[in-house]
């Protein structure tokens, strides 16, 4: 039997025929795009089912894509029988306007996709084979939250699982091309890159190059967990594709030659079309192709053993199995959420989702709720729901783990508000963190801004068929910092074309989380009090999401000096130190460690030039014009060592203001630092757990006593709220075996009750047991309690009266209620009614709390009644009570609780950052507080 392949002009794909014959299916395409969209249907197992695209080979000419969907397990992918591709590009803003051909069940679908993804598919389409490729966008139902949430849960297995990553930039073009062939022929010539680094001619290669790490793609949040997940990456722009591992040699040389000595920059001034630009790779490291090859060196560490160096000998799945228990995760959620502010997002929950399976402490793990329900024509018989009793066994089996383990669970919730996602967040970071230093995540620039519209918002969850929660138009905290604080971004700058990374804040003074450093110790050892720390959300009258912490006031702002432009010395600060004579003194000690932030590059003491740098930077800065230009200082002053001291001064002054503060104890006055949104009358605060003091601003009206007592009861109901579910999840924990004791329980009842119904009915079984079962021993003693109270009663009846009812229970132990009888009285027409028979019954109040009858007695004696009044009394004080307790307001005008605060940010206080403040507290006797930070 002979085997050939042949094309198909009409559907535009290759296929094999033997002999002559061939069982090819050929489908008429469509000129335009198929009316019919494509449906997604149900995964059959939500936590190992994922789809695969069969990219259909074809020729380059065809402008169609021919594709089909493959469900298949995660593990196996027995389907298939080969291994599968990961596609990376960046989804951006453009709208799906382009149309992909699906098969499915003999037809065609369309699918709208972006203009992009389509040119990616061309890219990598075989002309002779079929590909199978996992593309987020079209193997994922974007519609169904809960398909999001468990497949963001297995990201780290299915990037970790692919042959190779496939990065797509979008099409190419001519600086590109020069971009490739430059790392491609001279880059990585590493005898010759001295010489390249001087060389006029390479002037516009280095700037293809800085063009193209540019890219969009480059400033995509997932590519950080896309890259360091790859087994093999390729990067790919329009016809053009470079290894992963050559283009990360390369921007690591770019960046190190450029931070450490400038010469690129040098380069580019020979250059008579950028000579007028200074400053042209000023920023290069803080670029997002830069974070990600720094970030990707130093995500993992590689712990393979020898057994897994034999990986070829082995079969895919225990090679993969040795790959993944060879890579260690060493930083945590909250350095990496922290360190790659610069990435961007298209959902803002993605600031922190994209980097779970990368953290060394957090493990993805998808929320609780069901996936999206999906309208039904045909009405579903009742059956025995199907209980993954594995499923709960492996859930309850990771909890108990996860007590004894570094990585916790971190639940993925796309249906939650933002304002809920930070908040958990901060809330994860504060509990896993050091407690001396748990709240300094309120101080950097981390959270994406909510740029979606309340209608854009409610469109989101109608179509996901959710239910639009109250909180959807809540803006975001203070104490939740957005990223408009970042310190660097991509924006306009004069004389160049494209966007240019650019400094645009001041970095933080807390620094990044490391455990070997860290930058000032303002609170000393007193770490955060998690006891008193709680959150809270009001949704009634102004909404607002409120953090509660201690601390105390240390200062008051008592001025405010201009804020710095572009990371220039305002005149007005020279003024307000006092140093008068620049020529002929050396400046103020605390004015030029201010400047600094008394501290050097690498976060330690400052060196002692700075001081002399200081005075050279005033003397040649330009301060006869109004300020000290440091920008000018560091391109047109020839001094390495003032260049250093300026290049401080920016990262530290950029956008802050000059503030001076006043002690109310001690009339002393500091100088510091601070946001330029800084007022009058601001407070200087120590916060216990962060490492730096900060700015709040009271509010200007006082809260009134109905919104103190509303808000102490909230927190009342939320910690009864609270305790139901611990409760709850102990309740749980037993819930089996009690279902087991009750359904024993029930067929013993069935069987000798004789209701005529199957006791080994499992449906019965179940319906009674979730029906009966919890509160099975309570219904059996309430009823019986009730069969003996009615005897009771009845044997005070005439004879004759109890003949005609029985106490029999009714169906399923079901008792009849109790017979009323009455006393034989007069009505109003002179008629006799029948005599009531059995004890007077107690006034009823509406609170009165009723007494179970004596059995054997027939009638209400007074000491029933004194026990109902006693009970009914103990009641009503509880009642008395807590209204009491809720209307009970502070005393003390100036009480923190009758305000709120505002959280304006971070600030350096000159002395009072290395544990002073604390010493100060003890010496002037300066109470705790607990703030209300919204």
């Amino acid at each position: 039997m002979s085997k050939s392949s042949a094309f198909c002009q009409g559907c535009q794909s290759r296929y094999e025929y033997y002999d002559g014959y061939s069982q090819h299916e050929h489908i008429q395409k469509a000129t335009t795009a198929p009316p019919t969209e494509f449906v997604y249907e149900r995964l059959p197992d939500k936590r190992r089912s994922m789809r695969l695209l069969n990219l259909f080979s074809s020729s380059p000419e065809n402008p169609q894509i021919e594709c089909k969907l493959v469900v298949v397990d995660i593990e196996t992918r027995c389907s298939i029988g080969k291994e599968y591709e990961a596609l990376s590009w960046c989804w951006g803003t453009v709208q799906p306007t382009s149309y992909i051909n699906i098969r499915k069940n003999g037809r065609i679908y369309s699918k709208k996709v972006q203009p992009d993804l389509l040119a990616a598919l061309k890219a990598l389409r075989h002309p002779q084979e079929d590909r199978y490729l996992w593309i987020d966008a079209i193997c994922i139902n974007q519609a169904d939250i809960g398909e999001r949430n468990h497949q963001v849960e297995m990201m780290s297995t299915i990037y970790g699982q692919a042959k190779r990553v496939c990065v797509w930039l979008g099409e190419g073009d001519a600086t590109s091309a020069m971009a490739f062939k430059f790392i491609h022929k001279e880059v990585l010539q590493l005898q010759n890159f001295d010489e390249l680094c001087d060389s006029k001619e390479a002037s516009k290669k280095w700037g293809a190059l800085l063009d193209l790490m540019q890219r969009r793609w480059f400033s995509r949040r997932w590519v950080v967990q896309e890259i360091a997940l790859a087994r093999e990456a390729v990067i790919y722009c329009g016809a053009d594709k470079i290894p992963w591992k050559d283009f990360a040699v390369a921007v690591e040389l770019f960046v190190e030659v450029e931070t450490a000595t400038h010469r690129l920059s040098e380069v580019m001034k020979k250059d008579p079309q950028f000579y007028h630009v200074p400053g042209w790779f000023e920023y290069v490291s803080a670029l997002g192709a830069s974070l990600l090859v720094e970030a990707t060196g130093k995500l993992f560490r590689d712990t393979k053993s020898i057994a897994a160096a034999e990986s070829d000998r082995r079969c895919d799945k225990d090679r993969l199995v040795a790959e993944r228990a060879g890579r260690q995760p060493l930083l945590s959620l909250e350095y990496l959420v922290s360190s790659l502010s610069i990435f961007d997002v298209s959902v803002e929950h993605d600031t922190i989702y994209a980097l779970l399976a990368i953290a060394k402490d957090t493990t993805p793990s998808a929320s609780d709720s069901k996936l999206t329900p999906e309208p039904s024509l045909v009405p579903t018989p009742i059956r025995k729901p199907y209980h993954k009793s594995s499923e709960l066994l492996l859930d309850r089996t990771k909890s108990v783990l996860e007590d004894f383990t570094q990585r916790k669970r971190y639940t993925v919730a796309y249906e939650s508000p933002y304002v809920d996602v930070c908040k958990t967040f901060i809330q994860f970071c504060i509990l896993q963190s050091d407690p001396t230093r748990a709240l300094d995540i309120i101080c950097r620039p981390w959270a994406a801004e909510d740029k979606k519209s309340s209608h854009e918002k409610q469109a989101f969850y109608e179509n996901s068929r959710r239910q639009i929660p109250q909180e959807i138009d809540m803006t975001l905290p203070t104490w939740v910092p957005t990223l408009s604080g970042a310190p660097y971004a991509m924006y306009a700058h004069a004389g160049v074309h494209t966007l240019k990374m650019g400094r645009k804040n001041a970095d933080t003074l807390v620094g990044l989380p490391t455990a070997l450093q860290r930058n000032y110790n303002a609170a000393e050892t007193r770490g955060i009090d998690r006891k008193t720390l709680r959150f809270r959300k009001r949704l009634e009258g102004n909404m607002h999401f409120s953090m509660y912490v201690k601390g105390f006031v240390l200062d008051t702002v008592e001025q405010v000096y201009p804020a710095s432009q572009g990371g220039a010395i305002p005149q007005e600060w020279i003024d307000a130190v006092e140093w008068r004579d620049v020529d002929k003194s050396d400046p103020p000690d605390e004015f030029w460690r201010t400047l600094v932030a008394d501290r050097g590059r690498d976060g330690r003491n400052p060196p002692v030039y700075y001081s002399r740098a200081c005075k050279e930077s005033f003397l040649k800065g330009g301060l006869p014009s109004g300020s000290v230009s440091t920008s000018d200082l560091i391109n047109n002053e020839r001094c390495s060592v003032v260049a250093q001291f300026c290049r401080r001064v920016q990262a530290v002054i950029w956008n802050r203001c000059l503030i001076k503060t006043k002690s109310a104890e001690t009339e002393r006055d500091n100088i510091g630092l601070a946001s330029k949104n800084v007022q009058k009358g601001d407070f200087v605060c120590i916060l216990y757990g962060c490492s730096v003091p900060v700015i709040l601003r009271r509010c200007e009206k006082k809260k009134t006593a109905n919104e103190l007592a509303k808000e102490r009861e909230e927190d009342f109901v939320n910690i009864v709220t609270c305790l139901q579910r611990r409760w709850k999840r102990k309740f749980e924990r037993d819930r089996r075996g009690r279902m087991a004791r009750t359904k024993r329980l029930l067929k013993r009842l069935l069987r000798t009750k004789g209701t005529g119904m199957n006791s080994s009915d499992p449906m019965i079984l179940w319906y009674i047991t979730r029906k009966y079962g919890t509160r099975w021993r309570r219904i059996v003693k309430s009823r019986s309690l009730a069969r003996r109270e009615t005897r009771g009663l009845l044997e005070g009846v005439t004879p004759g009266t109890s003949d005609s009812h029985s106490d029999s229970p009714g169906p399923l132990g079901e008792s009849q209620d109790p017979i009323e009888v009455h006393h034989e009285e007069h009505g109003e027409d002179g008629r006799r009614t029948p005599p009531p028979v059995g004890p007077p019954q107690p006034p009823q109040t509406p609170r009165s709390v009723p007494l179970p009858q004596t059995p054997g007695t027939s009638a209400y004696t007074d000491e029933d009644e004194r026990k109902r009044l006693e009970r009914e009394e103990v009641a009503n004080a509880w009642d008395r009570g807590f209204k009491d307790w809720l209307k009970k307001v502070p005393e003390d005008g100036d009480d923190e609780r009758w305000y709120y605060y505002q959280f304006l940010g971070e600030a350096y206080v000159h002395g009072m950052m290395d544990g002073e403040a604390m010493e100060y507290q003890n010496t002037q006797e300066i109470k705790t507080s607990l703030f209300e930070l919204r």
